[in-house]
């Protein structure tokens, strides 16, 4: 097949060639909190923080383990869309509000589920798979195959932990979901949708801005994470986003090119093959309250 070449594909080759070259042995990231993906097996856990702000609400990213039949009243978002995080939401999070009762089908094969008879307010649609039986499932919106999947395996299943959630965003186009299980599979898949606004970054005294990481308004300077204390217990804080998006201490950015990213890369093997600890602030960006482990 052929296909015309622009200054543009060829960056786009060349930062493919690098993306390959770092994704050798790239370091796991545990940091992000914003809403997305939960789920035991191959997909890593991700969720944000902070208590329900009503009966029926909860922070984006934060399943419910009991859904509300009737929605709360969410807070009117101002001119550019975001409201203050409330007490108990971290700011950067959303503010969900469950939309009617959850459904649930009982999924052997490829099978479609109708997302079109949804609430007016729905903003998103909340994806819950259950593992039934081991093997890899793929979910979401995308006609294409492009989604979400996950594995679960037989020790999954008899602890009752093989499962994962997505929220999906509602467009004016999206009305269906498409679920496609392995051979012999068996699961279990809940829609609950929902009508999410954001709440707005957090700024500092210093200026930096802090919370949920992932949403709307991008990356903050200081993201939400959970680190560990110098007591070696759990401890919650912010890392800086420039230190969690290093390729590793000694290279704040990424490779220029394949060359460089295999050089960097057996660097950081060399240096970190157990990965390396960046500080947890407190939210002024000063205060340093513990370590979070990269790698």
């Amino acid at each position: 097949m052929n296909g015309e070449f622009s200054a543009e594909r060829s960056q786009a080759i060349r930062d493919g060639l690098v993306d390959v070259a770092s994704a050798r042995r790239a370091p796991r990231r545990r940091w992000w909190r914003a809403a997305g993906l939960v789920a035991v097996g191959v997909l890593a856990g991700a969720g944000a923080t902070g208590g329900a702000f009503a009966a029926g609400v909860v922070p984006s990213g934060l399943p419910s383990a009991g859904p509300s039949a009737s929605a709360s009243v969410l807070p009117s978002p101002d001119a550019d869309g975001f409201v203050e995080a409330p007490a108990g939401v971290e700011p950067g999070a959303s503010i969900v509000s469950l939309l009617g009762t959850p459904s649930s089908t009982l999924v052997t094969r490829r099978t479609t589920i109708g997302l079109s008879q949804r609430p007016e307010t729905a903003t998103d649609v909340r994806v819950t798979v259950t593992c039934g039986s081991a093997g890899e499932i793929s979910w979401g919106t995308d006609a294409g195959g492009n989604n979400p999947s996950s594995v679960c395996s037989d020790a999954d299943v008899q602890t009752r932990q093989g499962g994962a959630w997505f929220d999906f965003a509602l467009g004016a186009d999206t009305d269906t979901l498409y679920v496609e299980p392995s051979d012999g599979m068996r699961a279990t898949v809940t829609i609950q949708f929902l009508a999410q606004v954001p709440t707005r970054l957090g700024v500092n005294e210093n200026g930096q801005t802090y919370g949920v990481g992932g949403g709307p308004q991008g990356t903050p300077d200081l993201v939400l994470v959970d680190g560990t204390s110098p007591e070696g217990e759990s401890v919650s804080g912010y890392a800086k986003s420039t230190d969690l998006e290093a390729f590793s201490p000694e290279h704040a950015g990424r490779p220029e090119n394949p060359q460089e990213a295999v050089r960097w890369q057996a660097e950081r093997d060399a240096r970190y093959p157990h990965g390396w600890d960046v500080p947890v602030y407190a939210k002024d960006g000063t205060t340093v309250v513990g370590t979070f482990h990269i790698g």
